[in-house]
């Protein structure tokens, strides 16, 4: 049975794996055959279009890359599976690391995608770090910065409470 299972797993990774691949080709082939069949003097001779699908396409296939070995099984001398690898597709809305490689490789994909009908859609790919901004200045930037320090911090009721109790016994030993 769970021979089984490691082979749906091994199977269900291969095909999306694949898919991703189509993908990533299919929209970088789009946006190539546009840049030679337009030869239009604002699109052919901007180095920024260019830099800018190479970095899209870098993007994507690191992804791919980080994907596809995620998804890689181990696999016996014998051709037995061992070891299914991480079901990607099962982990792709979770929050993790490759739940942020498929965000990464959706959004260079829709850039060079829809690259075709504006250069402005290039913009697309200041989503990431701009979500990285986000994430870093939530959970190490601000906690860091604005966490108060011990004398900083108002006093809370039990605080105040333990406070007063520990002076009494001061007073009254003659510490």
């Amino acid at each position: 049975m769970a021979g089984a299972s490691r082979k749906r797993i091994h199977e269900s990774n291969k095909a999306h794996t694949r898919l991703l691949l189509i993908t990533i080709g299919a929209s970088f082939l789009i946006q190539v055959l546009k840049f030679y069949f337009t030869r239009s003097s604002t699109y052919s001779t901007s180095y920024s279009v260019i830099i800018a699908l190479a970095c899209e396409l870098a993007l994507a296939t690191t992804c791919y890359l980080y994907i596809a070995a995620a998804a890689k099984p181990l696999v016996s001398p014998s051709g037995e599976i061992i070891d299914a690898g991480t079901d990607v597709k099962a982990r792709a809305g979770t929050g993790g690391a490759i739940s942020y490689a498929h965000d990464g490789l959706y959004i260079s994909v829709a850039a060079m995608a829809l690259a075709t009908i504006s250069t402005w859609f290039h913009a697309l790919m200041l989503l990431p770090p701009a979500f990285g901004l986000y994430l870093a200045w939530k959970y190490i930037i601000a906690p860091y910065i604005f966490t108060p320090t011990e004398k900083e911090r108002p006093e809370t009721a039990a605080e105040k409470k333990a406070r007063e109790k520990r002076e009494r016994k001061e007073r009254k030993w003659g510490r």
